[in-house]
């Protein structure tokens, strides 16, 4: 039997990061991985490959350069995230699935793996759909569809979340009739009806939208796919993606067998990632927080320091921001709704540098609390997430959006956008009768006044 102090299950991001980390500590520790290619979701069928489809589309290449662009760049990541590169940081590495045969110990290919610890990594896959037809006919998904030879010339997208709206407008503008079946009455109903309207006018352009649909059974059609509707309408094309969420994979790892339990489809954890065995740990997609590769690096570096300081880690998503990634961007900084107690919003029409770009529907949205600190904020523009960091950056910072007002900023340059929101900020504050009562008198006292 082999015995490590921590192993980590899932050569994702998270169990990537949490791996490296610990042993950069010089904790003894495991990595156990499906196959001998790491890097999880992220790498192999999410971030990375859906990016350089994005930035394909925008390129003129044809379906040959954007596969072989997208298996370019994984191949350049790859190099990162080797069994090489970490087993020379001083992880112990085993490919093969994982198990639990008890609380303290796992099984990897007829090998027990003893450890004090252990971190499940193990991400997310997507949800399969209980549709009539569509396993026997076949589907799409983000894993499959980058490794597709031939581009479809029709697409329908059952789902309207990010990765549907970025995969479609990607393959779209790619050339593929693209169609989105979203089960809502709109797209986006998590932002405010300014921003999901204005992302809304550029899809509506570049993709066909079916809402508050279902689709109840799909039937083969020659070549191509039939898919039918609860309300009797039909829709042919040439593929089929599901993009309708996804949930924790758990796989064979039997937690049962640990004493894991899971919540709602999710394992359950408490507010330091440990589970209902206070030795394991769980971070990324396999837990219900934010399902992004920037959250469970966050989750990793909290578990980290728990594993060797256990105390909780306080404020962990304080400053937590999402993109989609779509043409224009859309952007969320999260935060406690309760806590605003008033919102502003300023758009693009009045800022010199988006009117040269002819840009005159970007829109930032910020709640602030009554001494003008940053609660949360919602924006779309193209590439709005570049200049929505500086917010985040603020939140952070727990300072008002007030320090604005007093930058140096470039002209012209977008940033003026936020300036402008301080200076509206700061000037109704000096619009105040008791602020102005107080200019006066000071005016006076100095011999300025008229």
């Amino acid at each position: 039997m082999k015995e490590h102090k921590v192993v980590v299950i899932g050569g994702g991001s998270g169990g990537l990061y949490t791996a490296a980390g610990l042993a950069r500590l010089h904790v003894d520790v495991a990595l156990v991985n499906i196959t001998e290619k790491l890097g999880g979701d992220c790498l192999h069928s999410g971030c990375v490959p859906s990016k350089s489809l994005i930035y394909a589309s925008t390129q003129g290449m044809t379906w040959e350069q954007t596969t072989e662009h997208i298996r370019k760049v994984i191949a350049e990541i790859q190099v990162h995230d080797s069994v090489e590169r970490f087993e020379g940081l001083g992880v112990s590495v085993y490919i093969g699935h994982a198990k639990f045969v008890s609380p303290y110990e796992i099984e990897v290919n007829g090998q027990r793996i003893r450890a004090k610890k252990f971190v499940i990594a193990t991400g997310s896959k997507p949800r399969e759909l209980p549709i009539e037809g569509i396993e026997t006919i076949g589907y799409l998904t983000n894993e499959s569809l980058f490794h597709l030879k031939e581009q479809p010339k029709s697409l329908g997208i059952i789902g309207a979340g990010p990765i549907a709206l970025e995969l479609g407008q990607a393959m779209s503008k790619l050339g593929t009739n693209v169609h989105i079946i979203n089960r809502d009455k709109e797209i986006l109903g998590q932002f405010d009806r300014s921003i999901r309207t204005t992302a809304a006018s550029y899809f509506d352009k570049e993709m066909t939208f079916y809402h508050q649909a279902q689709v109840e059974r799909v039937e083969a059609q020659g070549n191509q796919k039939l898919l039918i509707f609860n309300d009797g309408k039909q829709l042919l094309v040439d593929e089929i993606m599901v993009a309708a969420g996804r949930v924790a994979n758990i796989g064979s790892l039997r937690l049962e067998n640990a004493g894991v339990a899971m919540k709602e489809g999710f394992i359950k954890v408490t507010d330091t990632h440990q589970t209902t065995k206070a030795h394991i740990y769980a971070i990324g997609d396999v837990i219900d927080t934010y399902a992004h590769t920037h959250a469970a690096g966050l989750e990793a570096r909290a578990v980290i320091e728990h594993i060797i300081f256990p105390k909780k880690k306080k404020d962990l998503y304080f400053d937590f921001s999402a993109i989609i990634y779509t043409s224009p961007e859309v952007y969320q900084l999260f935060g406690n709704e309760n806590e605003v107690v008033e919102t502003l919003q300023v758009t693009s029409k009045d800022i010199d540098r988006y009117k040269t770009e002819n840009m005159e529907d970007v829109i930032i949205r910020i709640g602030i609390d009554k001494k003008g600190n940053i609660i949360n904020a919602q924006a779309v523009g193209p590439h709005i997430s570049d200049l929505m960091q500086l917010v985040a950056y603020t939140k952070r910072m727990k300072k008002s959006i007030s320090t604005w007002s007093s930058m140096t900023v470039p002209y012209p340059t977008h940033a003026q956008i936020l300036q402008q929101i301080a200076n509206t900020y700061m000037s109704r504050t000096l619009e105040k009768p008791i602020v102005q009562n107080l200019i006066k008198t000071y005016i006076s006292i100095r011999g300025l006044g008229k």
